[in-house]
């Protein structure tokens, strides 16, 4: 991957950041013994290695937890050696199935990761120092600032690392980063409070018994994204069964899904909505199973019967979905897909808002496709031809605030007469 330089800068200013942090720290009253350090730094490589990587490449782990008692038992110097080493040593099975670990995963991932790991356990140690904490004491209130100090600077630090690679509005980062971990990073400092109260009290052996729940709980979510992985497997076979119904659209589904979530992700919708388009996309043509193979592999023009017929896709896909339970939420954004903003659409013939976001959405990546395409019965249309026709019909057809994004998105310059 290129880096852009903004992004290089940033990274030297964690670097530096990390080593000033540590040199501060052991500057410090605090004392520690090697083999504290050493027991975080193991639970800390452990669990981090345990963590769970998405589908989207980003990773969750329960290492939080490990951070709090080494910070609450050892200090921020601890917490921060601890947490640095984890990233470094660590070694993660990936959503494909292969091994991650430091001589194959990109250096500049490696050198944030441990970079970011010592600055926010570090400074959260000193939060916690500053509360009225005392290393090798438990007090729950000082312990308890661990948490939105940790929360918020790791979501900034990161944010703004996503922010320079990709160019992505920052607070829109910040905002999806802090409500994508706050839940986890609440039940996970239960675990790490519990872990720091068994290792003050009864040492490093009563730490190891209550670390089940740790890995009970990474067990728990792996199990979840797990699930979700099947559910889009699923959702995928049902559209690749529709490809082989249907061979003269074969592919349609994918490439509207592809400038579905373009269009999404560009219009800054949430990860829910996103997550919801990208089902709905895939499976936005599933009611054409209920459709005569004839009429869909028709060579010519189809009569108003025929035609007829073939507006009821939407109702039977959405119909089938609503019994689905995973699915039900994108029932409605199928349903609508072909209603139009002027209120001419089906198969209820809503208008303008009545018409959700979503299906506006899905609406435009299904008929850009559709025109970009070869069917039986007609060309394609070239990509000029095709924005001028959904620059026409805005406001008509199309929603006009989703209409004026994809144009954006897409760079689009309106064809000028010689």
């Amino acid at each position: 991957m290129n880096i852009p330089i903004g992004a290089k800068i940033y990274l030297g200013f964690i670097g530096v950041s990390s080593i000033l942090t540590l040199y501060i720290f052991s500057q410090t009253k605090y004392t520690f013994s090697f083999w504290t350090l050493l027991f975080w730094c193991i639970l800390a490589i452990i669990t981090e290695s345990l963590g769970v990587e998405l589908p989207n490449g980003a990773q969750v782990s329960v290492s939080f937890a490990i951070s709090m008692a080494s910070i609450v038992t050892g200090g921020p110097l601890v917490g921060a050696i601890s947490s640095g080493t984890s990233f470094i040593f660590r070694i993660i099975k990936s959503y494909d199935g292969k091994y991650l670990h430091l001589l194959n995963t990109p250096v500049y991932k490696t050198f944030f990761n441990t970079g970011q790991g010592i600055i926010i356990t570090g400074l959260s140690g000193l939060a916690y120092i500053f509360a009225g904490g005392k290393i090798g004491h438990f007090s729950i209130l000082p312990t308890l600032v661990i948490v939105p100090v940790y929360i918020l600077l790791n979501s900034v630090l990161l944010a703004k690392m996503i922010s320079l690679l990709f160019g992505d509005n920052l607070v829109s980062i910040l905002k999806n980063t802090i409500t994508g971990v706050l839940t986890s990073a609440i039940a996970v400092s239960v675990l790490g409070i519990i872990l720091a109260i068994a290792y003050i009290g009864y040492g490093p052996m009563a730490v190891l018994l209550f670390f089940a729940p740790l890995l009970l709980a990474r067990y728990s979510f792996k199990l979840y994204i797990d699930m979700k992985s099947v559910y889009l497997q699923t959702i995928e076979a049902l559209s690749k069964s529709l490809d082989a119904k249907d061979t003269y659209t074969s592919g349609h589904s994918s490439r509207v899904k592809d400038y579905s979530l373009r269009l999404a992700h560009f219009m800054k919708l949430t990860d829910k909505q996103i997550q919801n388009i990208e089902k709905a996309a895939l499976l936005h043509d599933i009611g054409k199973i209920g459709i005569d193979d004839s009429i869909l592999r028709k060579p010519s023009g189809l009569t108003n019967d025929e035609y007829n017929e073939i507006k009821m896709h939407p109702v039977i896909g959405a119909d089938i979905l609503e019994n689905i339970n995973f699915l039900k939420e994108i029932s409605k954004i199928i349903r609508h897909h072909h209603e139009r903003y002027d209120g001419r659409g089906y198969p209820n013939g809503l208008k303008g808002d009545e018409i959700s976001i979503e299906a506006a959405i899905l609406a435009i990546a299904d008929v850009y496709d559709a025109m970009t395409s070869n069917r039986p019965y007609r060309n394609s249309l070239d990509t000029q031809t095709a924005l001028d026709e959904i620059r026409v019909n805005s406001g008509t057809q199309f929603n006009p605030q989703v209409t004026n994004a994809f144009l954006e998105m897409v760079g689009y310059t309106e064809r000028r007469l010689e």
